[in-house]
C-alpha cells in the first residue's frame, strides 16, 4: 500500500512539472530603454516620455549626468557628440564634448538633440523635467544612476513610484533609507551570486537586472523569483529577450520590442488557424494601412525551427520551440505598414498563434 501512494504521489508531482512547464507565462512589466526613442524621436527626450505611455509601456528608463556647475541633466553617453548637434546651425560637433566640461547654460543654449524634425531638436533635458513629464503621464522613471542627489529628486516628485537601478551598493543602500521605491540591484556574472546578500539587506520592493544572460540563467532566475525578486532582463538582442521571458523574467528592458497585449487596444487582431508550415514556406501578414507610429507583436505555439520576421529586409528572430513555450514577441515601427512573416526552416507545427496590429500614432 506504501509503494501505491509513493507511486501516486510521484505521478501527481509529475503532472504538476508538466503542467507548470506548459503554463504560459504573465506578460512582463515592459520598459522603453532610454524612453521610447526612434529614428526621429531622440532617446533620453521629453517626447519619448509620452511615446512610451501611448505604446503602453509601464515605464522608460534614463540616464543621469552632472554638468559643469552640478544641474542633474538627461544624457546617456559622457559626451553629447552621439546625440547631439549645434544648435546654431544644426551642424555636427567637432571634438569630443563631455557633459561634465560644460556649464548647464551652454549645453542648453549651444546645442539640441539629434532629430530629423526640427521641432524635436530639443535641448537636453534636466532630471527635473523628465520627472515631471512621466508624473504627467503616469509613466515610471528608472534612473540609471548612481547619484543620491538623483533619488532625492526623484522621490520629492513621485513619491515611491520610480525606480532606483545601480550596481553601486553603498548608493542604493543609502537610497533605502529615505524611499520605498524598487530598487534593481545590476549585476554581471561574477557578481549575480552577491544580490542573494545585498537584496536582503535592503528590503522592500528589491530586484535584479543584467544585460547578459549568464547572469541570469534559468536556475538563478527561479532562485530570485522564490524569494519574490522582480527579474529584469536589460537591453537583450533578439532572439534572447524570447528566451528570458521564457526563463521567467518579471520586467523586460528593450529598445524595440512591445508584448502582444489586447488592454493596449490593436487595431487588428488575426487569429492563425492550427497548421502545419512546410520547410521553405511562409505565412504573412500585414496590416490594412500605412500608420506613422506603430507596432505588431505576435503569441504562438509551435513545434519545429521558424523564423519569425517584422521588416521584409531582415529575419529577426530563429526559434525552436517542442511546443512547451508560448513565445511573444514584436517590435515597433514608423512610417510603413505592420507585417509579420513565419517562414518554416524547419516542418512547423502551430499550435495557435494571434497577430496583433497597433496604431500609436498621435
Amino acid at each position: 500500500m506504501k509503494k501505491i501512494f509513493t507511486l501516486i504521489a510521484a505521478l501527481l508531482c509529475f503532472v504538476a512539472v508538466v503542467e507548470a512547464q506548459n503554463q504560459v507565462q504573465p506578460l512582463p512589466k515592459m520598459f522603453a530603454h532610454r524612453g521610447c526613442h526612434s529614428k526621429i524621436v531622440p532617446e533620453n527626450s521629453i517626447p519619448g516620455v509620452g511615446r512610451a505611455a501611448r505604446h503602453g509601456y509601464m515605464g522608460i528608463e534614463c540616464d543621469v549626468k552632472y554638468t559643469k556647475d552640478g544641474k542633474m541633466v538627461i544624457m546617456h553617453d559622457r559626451t553629447i557628440n552621439r546625440t547631439c548637434r549645434n544648435a546654431s546651425d544644426y551642424s555636427k560637433i567637432r571634438g569630443k564634448v563631455k557633459v561634465a566640461d560644460l556649464t548647464f547654460d551652454e549645453l542648453r543654449e549651444n546645442y539640441v538633440l539629434e532629430s530629423p524634425r526640427a521641432d524635436y531638436r530639443t535641448p537636453v533635458p534636466t532630471l527635473e523635467e523628465i520627472l515631471l513629464e512621466c508624473k504627467k503621464h503616469n509613466i515610471v522613471p528608472m534612473l540609471h544612476s548612481s547619484i543620491v542627489e538623483s533619488y532625492r529628486l526623484a522621490q520629492k516628485i513621485m513619491g515611491n513610484n520610480w525606480i532606483c537601478f545601480t550596481d553601486d551598493v553603498e548608493a542604493i543602500k543609502e537610497c533605502r533609507k529615505f524611499s520605498k521605491c524598487l530598487i534593481l540591484y545590476s549585476i554581471k556574472p561574477k557578481t549575480a551570486e552577491t544580490a542573494f546578500e545585498v537584496l536582503p539587506q535592503l528590503g522592500g520592493k528589491v530586484g535584479v537586472s543584467s544585460m547578459q544572460r549568464e547572469a541570469l540563467t534559468r536556475e538563478r532566475i527561479a532562485r530570485l523569483r522564490e524569494k519574490g525578486y522582480e527579474v529584469q532582463a536589460s537591453v537583450y538582442y533578439a532572439p534572447r529577450e524570447v528566451y528570458a521571458l521564457r526563463d521567467a523574467v518579471t520586467i523586460l528592458l528593450s529598445d524595440f520590442a512591445v508584448m502582444p497585449d489586447p488592454n493596449n487596444n490593436p487595431v487588428k487582431v488575426v487569429e492563425v488557424e492550427p497548421q502545419t508550415l512546410a520547410q521553405g514556406a511562409t505565412l504573412k501578414f500585414t496590416a490594412d494601412e500605412k500608420v506613422r507610429d506603430g507596432a505588431v507583436a505576435i503569441e504562438i505555439e509551435f513545434e519545429g525551427v521558424i523564423e519569425i520576421a517584422f521588416d521584409k529586409k531582415q529575419d529577426f528572430y530563429t526559434l525552436y520551440n517542442t511546443g512547451k513555450y508560448c513565445d511573444r514577441v514584436g517590435m515597433r515601427f514608423i512610417n510603413r505598414k505592420g507585417m509579420v512573416a513565419l517562414h518554416g526552416v524547419e516542418e512547423c507545427k502551430i499550435k495557435s498563434a494571434k497577430v496583433y496590429f497597433y496604431n500609436f500614432s498621435e
